[in-house]
């Protein structure tokens, strides 16, 4: 067995994560010294006194060996962050995993990529709206991210799975434990189509702490981050801020303002989200080669010919001031905040106007 896939292994094993590598490659990389009975070594490398104590007692029984059999026995492998395959994206994370269990093909993660979150507890236009981002993802040949469970992301993977197109599970447990169990046979398509990820050893539970440590990763992998439909208090809330502190785009499908279930995702919409409100448009979006969010004024000719009234007077308003937000938008042309976020959303797919900041948007031309 490669005698750094052996140790990564056993560090993902005692919790460490990459800044934990960095310090012993820092430090001078001995192997012999990471696995020896000495732990002075390993403490100085940063390593808490439990991890000392996990990495001691894993080396000593071979449990590398065993993980890494286990793994090959249910036809997954295992990509190190020393590996050419390991996600670039992946290191925007400053705990970044050290290894990552893949069942499937790692190859879809070097695609663009957009990532569709929500709650387990989702509607029936919630799902529907999913599927058809799947759809779209393979239409536009976009490597579909979420994190396999019921609801929004099973939707999804499964409308991503049935166009034919790629699409990654990012699972809070371990590779060979399949959860939630009702999904065996849509893990079953993703595999085929995709991959099945994960950071946790083999036979890890559904331990509540592991999905936020989930999300995180399907922000990191993910490009362009579309909340379909959640609570302000969930896992998906909790994906779209790492999101943003990533510096992905994040959008968010409007919803009931009487609904808790579209909460959430209504308030990151507030909050300076861009509002999904067209498949045609988003899909245009991603076919270009600058991101949404590049805050710069052009130096090209935009054309502004082909505007409506509404769409003038609010881009008129945005020339007045170098930044506004949606509320000053709307006091000033005396229109709704729901019709100035509708406007800004169509001005932004034409390239017209940017966001200027958190719940900020100024006028390119």
């Amino acid at each position: 067995m490669d005698e750094v896939l052996k140790i990564l292994l056993l560090l993902n094993y005692a919790g460490a994560d990459i800044r934990s590598w960095k310090k012993i490659r820092e430090l001078g990389f001995e192997p012999y010294k990471l696995l020896s009975s000495d732990s002075k070594y390993l403490e100085e490398c940063g390593l808490t006194e439990r991890a000392v104590l996990k990495i001691r007692e894993g080396s000593l029984s071979g449990w590398a060996e065993k993980e890494y059999e286990k793994v090959l026995s249910v036809k997954a492998d295992v990509i190190t962050c020393d590996d050419e395959k390991y996600p670039e994206s992946l290191f925007d994370l400053k705990d970044a995993p050290l290894v990552l269990y893949i069942k499937g093909s790692a190859s879809l993660l070097s695609h663009r990529t957009v990532g569709v979150v929500g709650t387990r507890k989702s509607t029936s236009y919630g799902r529907e709206i999913s599927k058809r981002i799947g759809t779209n993802c393979s239409a536009s040949h976009i490597s579909l991210i979420s994190g396999g469970a019921s609801g929004i992301d099973g939707a999804a993977h499964l409308g991503t799975c049935d166009a034919g197109g790629r699409t990654a599970a990012v699972f809070g447990t371990g590779i060979d434990v399949l959860y939630p169990a009702s999904n065996a046979a849509l893990f079953e398509k993703i595999t085929e189509r995709g991959a099945l990820i994960t950071e946790f050893p083999t036979g890890s539970g559904a331990e509540p702490w592991h999905f936020p440590r989930r999300n995180r990763l399907v922000a990191a992998l993910s490009e362009r981050l579309i909340v379909v439909e959640a609570p302000q208090k969930s896992g998906a809330m909790i994906t779209a801020r790492i999101a943003l502190e990533l510096g992905r785009e994040v959008w968010a499908v409007p919803g009931h303002i009487d609904q808790e279930v579209t909460s959430g995702s209504n308030r990151l919409i507030f909050d300076g989200a861009y509002p999904y409100i067209s498949d045609e448009m988003f899909f245009q979006l991603n076919n270009r080669q600058h991101s949404l969010f590049d805050s710069y004024r052009s130096e090209e000719i935009i054309d502004t010919d082909n505007l409506t009234p509404d769409e003038r007077a609010v881009l008129k308003a945005m020339r007045n001031k170098s930044s506004q937000t949606v509320d000053n938008l709307a006091d000033e042309v005396k229109m709704s905040a729901a019709c100035i976020l509708k406007i800004i959303a169509i001005l932004s797919a034409k390239g017209i106007v940017y966001s200027s900041g958190p719940g900020r948007f100024s006028a390119k031309v």
